[in-house]
């Protein structure tokens, strides 16, 4: 009796053992975002494999309601013990792995986020809007925007289940990949100098495994704080290999910016490079009338002596360059200009089309003469006017004009006016007769004898300061004080009058922009 009562007991606690075990082996497989797929180790397109109650649930979010809430809007996502970010868009809003792959870039960015291994419980992080429609295509909801800070609008790209796709600008960029990163690193090894060091390829051992990086396919930049920026420009490597990376090498920061988009992928790289600042969409003025106001993509300061040291560089993403004058300015005031993507071949000067007449005269008739030669009027000097020709009475009484012409059909006198009442009334009297008489007072500068000029010749055109060009194309401007005349009765149908002082560099700018200079 005692021998089966004492058999019972071991068979319970053999039983009690293999439930412990059983519960531990469960509990010990790997978790879902490690599984890989057969595909994965042929090189064939990875794909993480999601439990099947998983799967489930992403599909039936996928299909049936939009993430969390409005779809339209974007969600905030409370860190919780445990989790990472492939975790979050696939348990939490039902992402499959190739979606979470580009949401993990586009959170990375809207969150101000480089280093995804780091999450901290009770942290909120901002998830870009998603809507899923009930013909199981994913679209976003609203344009996403770029690093730039610039709305980029992005079409509607249907993904159907499993299939992989890619977030990119709607702009192409007109070069090809390896020629975008070849042009990077010509002037990366200019910004962080290697000091003869080759720039080795990525590769991880240990006991479990080995990965090596093909240079040539994921080339690799330097840091200004002695890291390691992997470029993974056609986003092509797996997400378990990029958690391996991250985990194993602390300094490697893998970019999966796309070259396309040259400015989104300078952003993306210079966020990574480790510099004291990195400025976006800067903005320079040179003096104030005129102002010479320069724009640049970046403003990088390598270090913090940098705007000391007269260190500092701008870098530009567009197809169009500097002129050569506006490069050696800015190098004199301290700033270096890299032109990644700008053309090679010298640019054209536009043919003059607009003219500019700088008055410098100082004296107020040589002001004027100054004028009426830049309106191309042909004008007497010292002419004298009849007011009341010889009569029955034997009466002549005429008035001395200082500046006599004739425009349009009518007759115009300047003259000035030195204080007596009766000259004043006379000249007064030849306006009756027909005459249109500027009278210029002791204390009229270039700016009022020039209004009073176009008033009498009924010309349009105030005194202002303009902006002469726009700079969506060159990437600078220029604005100045004058007159900016148009249309009829103007030389050419364009011209613009000013006193001001021009320097070189204003001169330059002005010749490549089309302007002709005409000094008074």
């Amino acid at each position: 009796m005692s021998f089966i009562i004492g058999f019972r007991r071991t068979l319970v606690t053999c039983s009690a053992v293999i439930t412990l075990l059983c519960t531990v082996v469960v509990h010990a497989t790997m978790e879902p975002r490690f599984e890989l797929d057969a595909q994965t180790l042929d090189g064939s397109k990875p794909t993480l494999k999601l439990s099947q109650k998983n799967e489930k649930r992403a599909s039936r979010v996928r299909i049936d309601k939009p993430i969390e809430g409005d779809g339209s809007r974007e969600t905030i996502y409370v860190v919780r013990q445990g989790d990472n970010l492939f975790k979050i868009l696939m348990r939490e809003y039902g992402c499959t792995n190739d979606e979470a792959e580009v949401f993990i870039g586009e959170i990375r960015r809207k969150n101000n986020m480089y280093d995804i291994r780091r999450l901290k419980i009770g942290q909120k992080i901002v998830i870009p809007p998603v809507d899923r429609k009930v013909d199981k295509m994913l679209k976003f909801a609203k344009s996403v925007k770029g690093t730039s800070g610039l709305s980029a609008p992005v079409d509607n790209y249907p993904v159907t289940a499993g299939q992989a796709f890619r977030l990119e600008s709607p702009v192409a960029a007109a070069k090809t990949y390896q020629e975008t990163t070849t042009a990077v690193e010509a002037v990366w090894a200019k910004m962080i100098p290697s000091k003869g060091e080759l720039q080795k390829p990525i590769t991880l051992q240990s006991p479990a495994f080995s990965l090596t990086l093909d240079p040539k396919r994921y080339p690799v930049f330097k840091t200004m704080d002695g890291g390691t920026i992997l470029l993974d420009q056609n986003a092509t490597i797996p997400p378990l290999v990029k958690s391996l990376i991250e985990e194993k090498d602390h300094t490697v920061r893998i970019v999966s910016e796309s070259p396309a988009n040259g400015r989104r992928f300078l952003s993306a790289m210079l966020g990574a490079a480790g510099f004291y600042s990195v400025e976006e969409n800067f903005n320079m003025e040179f003096g104030t009338d005129p102002k010479l106001v320069v724009h640049s993509d970046f403003k990088i300061e390598k270090t913090s002596e940098s705007l000391i040291n007269q260190d500092v560089i701008l870098l530009n993403s567009r197809e169009t360059s500097f002129p050569q004058s506006l490069d050696e300015f800015l190098k004199k005031e301290g700033f270096t200009v890299y032109e990644l993507f700008a053309s090679l071949k010298p640019l054209t000067l536009r043919t003059p089309s607009r003219q500019i007449h700088q008055i410098t005269a100082k004296g107020q008739p040589e002001i004027l003469d100054a004028i009426l030669k830049a309106l191309e009027v042909s004008y007497q000097t010292d002419r004298n006017i009849d007011v009341f020709a010889a009569d029955n009475n034997g009466i002549s009484l005429s008035v001395k004009a200082e500046r006599f012409f004739e425009r349009g059909g009518q007759r115009f006198v300047v003259t000035s006016f030195d204080g007596d009442p009766v000259t004043y009334t006379l000249f007064r009297i030849l306006e009756t007769r027909g005459y249109r008489v500027v009278i210029l007072e002791a204390k009229d500068d270039f700016r009022k004898i020039t209004e009073k000029i176009l008033s009498r010749l009924r010309i349009q055109g105030g005194y202002a300061q303009h902006k002469l060009w726009s700079d969506d194309a060159t990437n600078y401007s220029l604005q100045m004080s004058g007159f900016n005349l148009e249309g009829a009765g103007i030389p050419d149908g364009s011209l613009f009058l000013t006193n001001l002082p021009l320097d070189r560099i204003i001169l330059d700018l002005l010749k490549e922009n089309g302007y002709n200079v005409h000094v008074k």
